[in-house]
C-alpha cells in the first residue's frame, strides 16, 4: 500500500487543489495523511471539506521536517511518497512509478523531475538528469545538480527509516541533508519523467536564500564529521570547495546587508579551506579587519 503524507502549514490558498490530484490518481493511494502543521489561515476549514477522503492531524508548527516525521509515523503503507501543500501531482505520478518500481527489483525507491506551474520549466537541470539517469543515486550525484525533489519521490518505508528522520532544525533545506543519508544507505535511483507541478510564490519557504545557503553548509559540514564513506565518494577536496563557495556567498550577502562583522567570520571561513582563491581573499580585504 501508498501512503501520501502531506504537511500543510497556511496553505489553504492551494491544498483543495493539491489534495485533489493526490486523490485522482490513477493508481490511488492507500490512505493519505495530512498534517497541519499549527495553520493560522482556513486550512482546517478547507481540509474539513474532504472528510474521511484524507486523514488529518493537527499540530503545534514546528516546520516541515517535523510535519513530515508526524505523518511518516502516522502512515500505515509499505511505501510513501510525499507530497507538498501548494504543488500538484501529475494524474500518473504514483502509478509511473509504481510502474517502473515493479520492473527494477531490489530498487528501495524512486525519485523523478518536477516543472514549474509558470512556465514549465524542468527542475533537474538536464545536464544532471542525464548523468544520473538509469543508474543508482549515489551522494556525489547532490553535487551535479538535485535529483532529489521529495515532492516526486515514491520510497520504501524501510529505506526512510534506514536513512533516519528529517532534521527539524533544518527549516529550508530538510530535503539536502536526507537525501545525503538515503543515497549512501538505500538503493534509490531517478526516472527523467515529469511527475509533479510547483508552485512558486512568494511565501515558499525557499524564499529565504541566505538562510538556505547557511543549511547548505551546515549539511556538508555534517558529512565531514559523520559520514566519511559520502565524503570518499564526492572527494574531500570538491566537497572542501564546495563549503567554501557556500561561505563565500553567506559573506557576500552579509556584506551587502552591512553585516561586516558576519560576513568576515563567513569569509574568514571560506579563506581558511582556500586560502589562496582570488575570489574569496578579496571579498575578506573588502570585509576589513
Amino acid at each position: 500500500m501508498i501512503s501520501v503524507v502531506v504537511p500543510s502549514f497556511n496553505a489553504g490558498r492551494w491544498i483543495a487543489a493539491s489534495l485533489d490530484s493526490v486523490l485522482a490518481q490513477t493508481l490511488p493511494p492507500g490512505e493519505v495523511v495530512v498534517v497541519d502543521d499549527g495553520s493560522t489561515d482556513d486550512t482546517p476549514h478547507v481540509l474539513a471539506s474532504f472528510g474521511d477522503r484524507v486523514r488529518v492531524v493537527r499540530a503545534a508548527h514546528a516546520g516541515l521536517a517535523a510535519a513530515r516525521n508526524l505523518g511518516l509515523a502516522l502512515a500505515s503503507g509499505d511505501w510513501v511518497a510525499f507530497q507538498d501543500a501548494d504543488d500538484v501531482a501529475r494524474p500518473d505520478r504514483l502509478a509511473l512509478l509504481q510502474a517502473h518500481l515493479d520492473v527494477a527489483p531490489g530498487l528501495d525507491g524512486l525519485f523523478a523531475d518536477g516543472e514549474r506551474l509558470d512556465g514549465g520549466e524542468r527542475l533537474v537541470p538536464r545536464a544532471c538528469a542525464a548523468s544520473v539517469a538509469g543508474r543508482r543515486l549515489m551522494p556525489a550525484d547532490l553535487f551535479a545538480g538535485f535529483p532529489a525533489y521529495y515532492q516526486t519521490a515514491l520510497l520504501a518505508r524501510d529505506a526512510l527509516a534506514v536513512a533516519g528522520p528529517f532534521d527539524p532544525t533544518y527549516r529550508i533545506h530538510p530535503d539536502h541533508d536526507h537525501a545525503f543519508r538515503l543515497f549512501a544507505r538505500a538503493r534509490v535511483a531517478y526516472l527523467d519523467r515529469v511527475v509533479f507541478r510547483y508552485r512558486r510564490h512568494g511565501d515558499n519557504i525557499t524564499a529565504d536564500h541566505l538562510a538556505a545557503r547557511r543549511e547548505l553548509a551546515h549539511t556538508l559540514e555534517r558529512l565531514q564529521r559523520e559520514d566519511p564513506g559520502a565524503v570518499d565518494g564526492i572527494g574531500r577536496r570538491r566537497l572542501e570547495g564546495a563549503l567554501a563557495r557556500h561561505y563565500a556567498r553567506i559573506g557576500r550577502t552579509l556584506l551587502r546587508r552591512g553585516e561586516r562583522l558576519e560576513a568576515r567570520e563567513a569569509l574568514d571561513r571560506a579563506l581558511r579551506l582556500r586560502p589562496l582563491h582570488p575570489g574569496h581573499r578579496w571579498r575578506r580585504w573588502r570585509a576589513g579587519r
